[in-house]
C-alpha cells in the first residue's frame, strides 16, 4: 500500500469512528458511571490500594462483591477524575479516541489476514455498527474499549515476527487487556485460530512462545482473582440481572440459546436497542419457538464453520471462528453470567462480524464490479452510520435513556426504575411513583425500586407508607445499610425511638466508617433521654 492510498485509508477510518459519535460528546453520566466514577471514593481519592487490590465495586461500597477486578479501567477512571472532575466531557472525549484506536488495530489486523479492500471496508463496517455502541457511550463502557485494544494489539505484535520482545511486549498488551475485563480471556483461542491460519494458509510454522505466554499470563490472572476475590468466577448472581439463573437443565440452555440469537440481530438489525435486557425485558420462560430455533441453528453453523476452519483455514472461517470465541463464554449457554444480554458485550466480538462483512464486499467486486459495490458498502455505512448518530441522543441523560429503555421494552423492571429516578430527581414526583410502582409490580423483589419508593414517600410526609418499603428493602437485602438508617429516620418520624435507635445502629454496624448513623444515634438518645425526663 502506498504513502498516499494508506493516509486517505487513515482519514476515512479516522471520520467513520468519530463522526457518528460526535453528539455523544455533550452526553451527561448515566447508568455505572454515578457509582464506579463519581461516588467512587477509591477512583476520587485515587487510592491505587484499592483499585487493585479489591472488587470492582469496593470503592462505592466495601460490602458489594461483583466478583469483577478490573484495576487498569478503574485507574483510567482516577486519572480522569483528577483531571476533569465530575465534567463528562473529557471521559466521553477518551471513549471516542479509544474506540478510533480499536478501529485502526483491527484495520491493522485485518490486513495481516486479507487484502486491502476487505481490511479496509471490514474496519470501516466495525467503525460505526449501532449494535455495539453502548461500549462507547457509556463510559463505564471504557471497560470492553481498553480490552479490546489490549487485545488487538497483542494479537497484532503476538503474530508479526518471532524474538523474546514480540512474545514480552505482547505479554504486557495481554495483561492490560485481562485487567481491563475478564472479557479478553478469550485471547489465547483467538490466538490458536490465527496461528492455525498463518500455519495452514501462509505456511508459517508454529510460533509457541505466544502461546505458552498467553496461557501463562492468564493462568497468573486467574490465580490473582483467586488471591483478591476469593474466587476465579462470580459467585452471586441475581434474577434481576440474569433472569436465566432461575431456569435449570436443557430449559436454561434453549433459553440461553434463544437469547444468543438475539446478538445476531443487534449486529445485523440493529433497530431495536436498550440499555437494559434484564428481568421483565425478555420472557425467559416463554420464548419464542423460532428464537430457539434460531440458537440451535447458530450451534449448528458454528460447528460446520470449525469443521470447515480445520480442514480450510480462510478469511470468512477466521471471521465466524472470531465471533463463536469472543460469544461462547458469554452467552450463558456454557455457565450464567451476570447479566443475561448486554450490547456493550458485542464490542470485541463484532471485529469478526466485520471481518466477514468486508470479506463478502470485497468478493461481490468480483461479480457485481467495483462502482457496485462501492456504493452498496457507502451506503451501508451511511444507514448504520446514522442509527448510532440517532443512539447517541438516547444517552443524552439518564431521563432520555431509560425513556428509550421503557420504550423499547415496556416489561423492563430496572427501565421503570432508571426512568422513575429520573423523574423524581427532574422534580416529578408523582410520575416518579407511578414508575416506581411499575418496576417493584414486575418484579416485587426489586430492593432498590422499595428503597427509592421510600424515599420519595418520606418526602411526601407519607410516613407509614414509607415505612412499609423501607421494611420490605431491608428484608430482601438485609445488608442494605441506606435502607436501615432512613428506616430509622422514618420510625423517629413516627415517634418509634426504640424502633429507630435498633435500626440506626443495624446501619452502623453494616458500614462503620459511615458517620451519618453515629449523628442520627446521638439524636435518637438525646430525644429518648428528653422523653424520659419527661415522663
Amino acid at each position: 500500500m502506498t504513502g498516499r492510498l494508506a493516509g486517505r485509508t487513515l482519514w476515512v477510518l479516522i471520520v467513520a469512528a468519530l463522526l457518528p459519535y460526535l453528539n455523544a460528546l455533550p452526553n451527561d453520566f448515566t447508568l455505572d458511571d454515578h457509582g464506579l466514577i463519581l461516588h467512587n471514593q477509591a477512583v476520587v481519592a485515587f487510592d491505587l490500594a484499592t483499585l487493585w487490590g479489591q472488587d470492582y465495586w469496593a470503592g462505592y461500597d466495601s460490602s458489594l462483591r461483583s466478583g469483577l477486578y478490573r484495576p487498569v479501567t478503574l485507574t483510567s477512571f482516577a486519572a480522569e477524575f483528577a483531571l476533569f472532575g465530575r465534567q463528562p466531557l473529557g471521559y466521553h472525549l477518551n471513549n471516542l479516541l479509544l474506540h478510533l484506536l480499536v478501529t485502526l488495530l483491527s484495520w491493522s489486523l485485518f490486513r495481516r489476514f486479507a487484502g486491502a479492500s476487505t481490511a479496509l471496508w471490514g474496519a470501516a463496517v466495525f467503525a460505526v455498527l449501532p449494535g455495539h455502541s453502548e461500549a462507547v457511550l457509556a463510559i463505564v463502557g471504557r471497560a470492553d474499549l481498553l480490552a479490546t485494544v489490549g487485545s488487538l494489539a497483542a494479537l497484532l505484535v503476538w503474530t508479526g515476527a518471532d524474538g523474546w520482545r514480540r512474545t514480552l511486549g505482547g505479554g504486557c498488551c495481554f495483561a492490560l487487556a485481562l485487567l481491563s475485563k475478564e472479557q479478553a480471556a478469550v485471547v489465547p483461542a483467538l490466538l490458536l485460530c490465527v496461528g492455525w491460519l498463518q500455519h495452514r494458509r501462509d505456511g508459517q510454522g508454529w510460533r509457541w512462545p505466544p502461546l505458552v505466554a498467553s496461557a501463562a499470563i492468564l493462568a497468573v490472572y486467574l490465580g490473582l482473582r483467586q488471591v483478591l476475590l476469593g474466587g476465579i468466577a462470580v459467585t452471586e448472581i441475581q434474577a434481576l440481572d440474569n433472569p436465566l439463573v432461575e431456569l435449570h437443565g436443557a430449559e436454561r440452555v434453549l433459553a440461553a440459546l434463544a437469547v444468543a440469537s438475539r446478538y445476531a440481530l443487534l449486529l445485523v438489525a440493529p433497530a431495536r436497542l436498550s440499555a437494559d435486557y434484564s428481568f421483565g425485558a425478555i420472557d425467559v420462560r416463554h420464548m419464542p419457538t423460532g428464537e430457539i430455533a434460531d440458537g440451535l441453528l447458530l450451534v449448528l453453523l458454528a460447528g460446520v464453520a470449525t469443521w470447515w476452519f480445520v480442514r480450510r483455514p480462510e478469511t470468512p472461517g477466521l471471521a465466524v471462528m472470531w465471533l463463536m470465541v469472543c460469544f461462547a463464554p458469554f452467552v450463558n449457554v456454557l455457565f450464567p453470567i451476570g447479566t443475561i444480554l448486554a450490547e456493550r458485550i458485542s464490542y470485541a466480538p463484532s471485529v469478526g462480524y466485520a471481518l466477514g462483512v468486508g470479506w463478502a464486499l470485497d468478493g461481490a467486486r468480483r461479480h457485481l464490479g467495483y462502482r457496485v459495490v462501492q456504493r452498496l458498502g457507502l451506503a451501508l455505512l451511511l444507514v448504520l452510520g446514522l442509527r448510532t448518530a440517532a443512539r447517541c441522543t438516547d444517552w443524552r441523560d439518564e431521563l432520555q435513556l431509560f425513556g428509550a429503555v421503557v420504550a423499547a421494552y415496556p416489561e423492563s423492571a430496572r427501565g421503570h426504575k432508571g426512568l422513575a429516578k429520573a423523574l423524581q430527581d427532574a422534580g416529578r414526583v408523582a410520575e416518579a411513583e407511578q414508575e416506581y410502582r411499575s418496576a417493584i409490580e414486575i418484579y416485587p423483589r426489586f430492593d432498590t425500586a422499595h428503597y427509592n419508593l421510600a424515599i420519595l414517600l418520606h418526602g411526601t410526609a407519607r410516613y407509614e407508607e414509607a415505612l412499609s418499603h423501607f421494611d420490605k428493602a431491608c428484608v430482601l437485602r438485609p445488608e442494605f445499610a441506606d435502607a436501615h438508617l432512613n428506616r430509622g429516620v422514618t420510625l423517629s418520624r413516627l415517634g418509634r425511638l426504640q424502633e429507630s435507635r435498633q435500626a440506626t445502629q443495624r446501619a452502623a454496624e453494616l458500614r462503620p466508617e459511615w458517620d451519618a448513623p453515629r449523628v442520627n444515634l446521638q439524636e435518637i438518645n438525646t430525644a429518648i433521654d428528653r422523653q424520659g425526663e419527661q415522663r
